[in-house]
């Protein structure tokens, strides 16, 4: 997703690298700050749209509620972001979850979820800011609120072009171009678009990828847009466009639930504006960068932490998510008790990702509970933090040495969730 700030204020390296892959297939790769439409050509046979017009809206199923207003209440405090082909189908769990995040063609796994699970909530993914050139070889359908060639037929205004009148596209994620989402008729088409899916089916809402409060993405040939050059101008535009699409959404008795790219220096000024906007956050990358070393540590753990615990405070669900190994129950541990720290024990959930294209994405080290919990966490002179919960106790240690707690050494960046 989007390059971060460090807390003194500087760019990291490496922002837009990928991770190694072992053996071909094996592992997903995704940009180390790339959103999740990860792997859009391996999805479920995505082909170039060959017509210049966008998909039909679908048939209403006259059987379909109209959705959920409001906030819901989510009980485990677990989810699934499930994007890539057969995710689903390697996944049996996801129904012991609260939230489901899938693609619009996944609609035919709604019935049966709904039947394992019927309070759970089933999100559609579409970004929100850029189009793709592939469909869904069966239905037509797009990771995004229309599709390239439409756009290039009938509005090519909404392009973001260079001086030099070049379309603009993004070099972290090839394929993708970003639109001017502030233009009213890009709005007003995407609105329409999603809340035709929407309504087609039993979904609850939407989770809108690329909620962009700076440039996040490099460009191929570091082509600079006219209309957006700049983080203060992307931070206009998305305001715009969440001012108004997240109202139309929600009054339509859907959740909008965009994937916010906070920065440590802004979450708290964006959050506060923003929120009245819509019904949750998601933001990716809750306790490290995927494919680079080491966990947050100190100043840049806290503030992921205090953005989850301020909207926990407001009962604003948040979809907090890591991507990493498999094999990684350290770094899984890590993420779920942080998360833990946070939850308020009704709304939001933790969402563990795993790399391995084969994985289930019910790991038992990123799903553990504990039970609800029976008090605030709790910072000890230290610099860990400890959490009661109704059938156990959650341990973080977020600092750079080893700490004692519990009764056991915590390694630094690491956690224990004992539960009895």
């Amino acid at each position: 997703m989007p390059r971060a700030l460090t807390s003194d204020g500087r760019r990291p390296m490496s922002t837009s690298v990928t991770t190694d892959v072992p053996s071909e297939g094996t592992v997903r790769h995704h940009p180390v700050h790339r959103s999740a439409v990860r792997r859009l050509a391996g999805v479920v046979a995505l082909v170039a749209a060959t017509v210049a017009t966008s998909a039909p809206a679908p048939a209403v199923d006259p059987k379909a509620p109209a959705g959920r207003v409001g906030s819901p209440s989510w009980a485990t405090g677990n989810g699934v972001l499930t994007l890539d082909r057969g995710d689903l189908a390697k996944t049996p769990q996801a129904p012991r979850g609260d939230v489901v995040v899938m693609q619009s063609w996944e609609y035919l796994q709604i019935p049966a979820l709904r039947r394992k699970h019927p309070g759970i909530t089933i999100l559609m993914y579409k970004d929100a800011s850029a189009v793709v050139k592939e469909a869904e070889s069966a239905t037509g359908r797009f990771p995004a609120g229309m599709g390239y060639d439409w756009v290039a037929a009938e509005h090519p205004s909404w392009f973001l072009r260079d001086r030099t009148g070049q379309i603009i596209e993004w070099s972290d994620w090839r394929g993708l171009y970003p639109m001017d989402i502030a233009d009213s008729g890009y709005q007003q088409t995407w609105a329409r678009n999603v809340l035709a899916e929407l309504r087609a089916h039993r979904w609850d809402g939407v989770m809108m990828d690329d909620v962009l409060t700076i440039l996040s993405h490099d460009t191929v040939g570091n082509r600079v847009s006219t209309r957006i050059p700049d983080d203060d101008a992307q931070y206009a535009a998305t305001g715009s466009f969440l001012a108004r699409i997240g109202p139309e959404i929600r009054r339509a008795g859907y959740l909008a639930v965009p994937n916010l790219s906070i920065e440590w220096d802004n979450w708290k000024a964006t959050l506060a504006a923003w929120t009245p906007y819509v019904s949750g956050w998601e933001n990716e990358h809750f306790t490290n960068w995927p494919g680079q070393d080491g966990r947050f540590s100190g100043a840049d753990w806290r503030w992921k932490f205090d953005a989850a615990r301020w909207l926990a405070a407001r009962k604003v669900p948040l979809l907090a998510v890591t991507y990493g190994p498999t094999g990684d129950r350290v770094g899984q541990t890590y993420h779920r008790a942080t998360w833990l720290l946070s939850w308020n024990g009704r709304t939001g959930a933790s969402v563990y990702v795993p790399d391995e294209l084969a994985s289930s994405h019910w790991l038992p080290a990123a799903t553990r509970s504990a039970g609800r919990p029976l008090g605030p966490a709790l910072e000890r002179a230290d610099g860990t933090w400890t959490r009661r919960f109704t059938r156990g106790t959650v341990a973080v240690n977020p600092t750079t040495e080893s700490r004692r707690v519990l009764g056991v050494r915590l390694a630094p960046t690491t956690a224990v969730i004992r539960t009895r």
